[in-house]
């Protein structure tokens, strides 16, 4: 086998992947419109080997707010961010962690320290990240909220993201399909191959195609173990850091807020009557200041002529 012969093989493996990489695609496009998506998984279990393994197509998966998706066959990953004001930061924290472990999810970062207020005074922080099975992820949402003293006052913040995987996955299944195809005639042909030089070089193609099959399954088990476990990220502050500053039963908050009250209403009084001014008065007075701006250069056109006249009758007594 010549080396020119190497390189036309290799040519056309890479034509090969460009089609059926276009092929499943296509399939996988009209099919989606029928209301079939040949993918699916199911979520990641901390005893179980599934994640090592490649994924049936015919399996499913629970959403982040813990329904089925078994029917649409989407592939989502959830993600929450709560702040919470509780008495005690560093056991919310604990309690927040021991939940995660028992529902078969992990930590990621625990971290807990002090700030200060313009008093300088010591108020402990703490902010916590775990990972827990996403179908359970509305249940510990709920559950973290209920640790502070009242849900409706001390969440401060609460979001949940969403984002749809789905089509990168069922790309990546492609892509790998593919790859695995062509190392496989690789293999085949590198046992035909006889000459030293053409086994070098197919053993060069064979590493490139191994080295991208490794990046697809390292992306796909990512998404799926991102899929499978959704991460609570939880900034927990001291109840105390928002209370308002009370001195000897004068709160500043509350004389603010009466000020601001005040500042209101005022505005609104001065704006009331602008607009009661002009819709009301202004007809009116529109033509009552023509009028007395006439009559004023009337008056002073007379009192100008008269006085030209006493000063004419001046002259003349002198004259």
């Amino acid at each position: 086998m010549k080396k020119r012969n190497i390189w036309i093989i290799s040519l056309f493996l890479g034509l090969s992947l460009i089609i059926g990489a276009c092929a499943p695609a296509m399939g996988s496009k009209s099919e989606d419109v029928a209301g079939e998506v040949p993918m699916s998984m199911e979520y990641y279990d901390a005893e179980s080997p599934v994640m090592e393994e490649t994924v049936e197509s015919d399996r499913a998966w629970t959403s982040g707010t813990g329904d089925s998706a078994s029917a649409v066959k989407r592939m989502m990953i959830y993600n929450a961010n709560l702040e919470i004001a509780v008495e005690d930061p560093a056991s919310t924290m604990d309690d927040v962690i021991a939940m995660a472990e028992e529902a078969g999810g992990f930590v990621v970062s625990s971290n807990i320290y002090q700030s200060y207020s313009d008093s300088g005074r010591s108020q402990p922080r703490a902010n916590v990240t775990v990972r827990v099975p996403a179908g359970q992820l509305d249940s510990i949402m709920a559950a973290i909220k209920d640790l502070t003293p009242d849900p409706k006052e001390d969440v401060i913040s609460e979001n949940v993201s969403g984002q749809d995987v789905t089509a990168e996955y069922t790309d990546l299944e492609s892509r790998l399909r593919n790859l695995e195809a062509a190392e496989e005639a690789l293999v085949a042909l590198m046992e035909q191959a006889q000459d030293p030089e053409d086994v070098l070089d197919i053993f060069d193609e064979l590493t490139y195609y191994r080295g991208e099959i490794e990046v697809v399954k390292g992306r796909m088990k990512y998404l799926e173990e991102s899929a499978a476990l959704s991460a609570i990220s939880v900034e927990i502050i001291s109840k105390e850091s928002i209370q308002p500053i009370e001195i000897g039963g004068w709160e500043p908050k509350g004389t603010a807020k009466k000020a601001v009250e005040t500042l209101i209403n005022t505005a609104q009084f001065l704006a009331d009557t602008a607009i009661w001014f002009g819709i009301f008065c202004l007809p009116f007075l529109i033509p009552l200041g023509i009028a007395i701006y006439f009559l004023v250069r009337l008056i002073k056109k007379r009192q100008a002529k008269k006085k030209a006249q006493k000063m004419e009758t001046i002259q003349e007594s002198k004259g």
